[in-house]
């Protein structure tokens, strides 16, 4: 059985079910982000790009989904919400893949990992250097390995692991909790 396809309220591009935001109405009918997909009532739905996430809240796209006049509560909503929720999940997830080994941690470390191909993908901070942004950058072209950008600067990620020291670099190997961290880490890079 096939899951029905939505079309974003911006855009009209097809969307699976965890690709889009979903967006339902309070009882007061303002709009809010339904974060499980799982709220009753109509809802309206979004890709997870900043321009039709931008758009969403100016064009009138809520109202025209909703069949009603709909205004969204701030002029740059849900911009903050879904980055703050991404963020968190970030957190989270990292926590997580590093507690079931699915994330290593340190420069030197990784580097020792992406010699021996334990590595499936690499994350840096959001706050790292153009010099060491460019060397990780080389090291996963060579590796053909991703390297993605976290929304969490050096200092949340070594928090999120538990550490008092920042880190800059993570090398992540395939496993659920990995595939989890990849879908957000792509989903927060299309927000920024």
């Amino acid at each position: 059985m096939t899951e029905p396809v939505r079309s974003c309220a911006v855009c009209r591009s097809a969307l699976e079910r965890d690709e889009a935001v979903r967006i339902v109405l309070d009882p007061e009918g303002a709009p809010a982000i339904d974060w499980r997909g799982k709220l009753p009532g109509r809802g309206a739905s979004c890709c997870h790009s900043k321009a039709c996430l931008q758009a969403l809240s100016k064009r009138g796209a809520l109202s025209r989904a909703f069949k009603q006049e709909v205004s969204a509560p701030s002029e740059d909503w849900p911009m903050p919400e879904l980055l703050e929720h991404s963020r968190k999940r970030q957190r989270e997830l990292i926590g997580l893949a590093s507690r079931a080994g699915e994330l290593k941690s340190g420069g030197n470390v990784v580097e020792r990992l992406l010699g021996k191909g334990w590595v499936d993908y690499l994350v840096k901070s959001s706050d790292v250097g153009p010099s060491v942004a460019s060397q990780w950058n080389e090291r996963a072209t060579r590796g053909s390995l991703q390297l993605l950008a976290s929304l969490l600067d050096s200092q949340q990620l070594g928090g999120a692991l538990g550490k008092e020291a920042p880190r800059s670099v993570l090398g992540v190997r395939r496993g659920p909790l990995a595939r989890s961290l990849l879908q957000e880490l792509k989903r927060g890079q299309a927000l920024i």
